[in-house]
């Protein structure tokens, strides 16, 4: 059984983080939230089904656990979290000039209904394709294509608006 957990772990662990981060743009709450991932993995072990991917399966969990911290922390973040790795070939003027534009996003991102910021979330940050999506929010396949469509669309059309 723990060798199961640590192999989600290690295959995982980061993609977790990374949605969670996404989703909540605080590293300390990022981490909790992966961290409460999979220690509730760890007490559902024996629902796990070995014969389906260990993602969805994870992946529901910490769209909940996420989903249960924004009902707590209404509050949307302002800034976007910092990234995890900085590209060292970049100049100081590169960097400022991409952090405003993740920013900018994030802030807009985050202003789109639940039901699109999170199938983009899980697609972009957890890395997640269409069916490990529709099997991690109980969704159709279909549903999941049209909300991240539309999504797409409703954040392009922000992000004009938001530039004037």
């Amino acid at each position: 059984m723990q060798k199961l957990l640590r192999e989600m772990v290690e295959t995982y662990g980061d993609r977790i983080y990374r949605l969670a981060l996404r989703y909540t743009g605080s590293r300390e709450q990022a981490e909790d939230i992966a961290q409460e991932t999979f220690v509730c993995a760890y007490k559902h072990l024996d629902r796990f089904d070995r014969n389906r991917p260990a993602g969805p399966w994870l992946f529901k969990i910490a769209t909940n656990l996420c989903r249960s911290w924004n009902r707590i922390h209404r509050e949307i973040p302002v800034e976007a979290p910092e990234k995890i790795q900085q590209a060292a070939d970049k100049s100081p003027e590169d960097l400022y000039l991409e952090k405003e534009s993740e920013a900018e996003l994030y802030r807009v991102l985050h202003g789109l209904p639940q039901q699109y910021r999170e199938i983009i979330l899980l697609r972009h940050a957890g890395e997640l394709n269409y069916a490990e999506i529709a099997e991690t929010l109980g969704l159709e396949l279909s549903v999941v294509k049209n909300r991240l469509y539309r999504g797409r669309i409703m954040l392009r059309e922000a992000l004009l608006e938001e530039r004037g």
